[in-house]
């Protein structure tokens, strides 16, 4: 009985690994671009609460015009889903 549970439980591994994004964004990038495109205007706890999709529109706003921000920012889609990993898993929260 044991061995049909763990025969059935390998047998599931690849079809879960099929669920894990392949571009899992990457805090550690998002907190240098952050540092080096962020950081000397905005403070993390300004975003305490928000969620990567809510820091993702916003950036992706900026991006395209349509937020106002003094500064032009260049940033990829991966750079963007990589910051608001960082903002979201390091802001204080509410």
């Amino acid at each position: 009985m044991k061995s049909t549970r763990f025969v059935a439980a390998i047998a599931l591994c690849p079809w879960l690994v099929a669920f894990i994004p392949a571009n899992a964004a990457d805090s550690a990038a998002g907190q240098k671009t952050f540092t080096a495109s962020c950081a000397a205007c905005h403070q993390l706890k300004s975003y305490a609460g928000k969620s990567d999709a809510e820091l993702e529109t916003e950036l992706k706003g900026i991006m395209a015009g349509t937020v106002k921000h003094p500064k032009k920012l260049t940033l990829s889609a991966s750079d963007i889903e990589n910051v608001a990993a960082y903002i979201s898993s390091s802001a204080p929260k509410n």
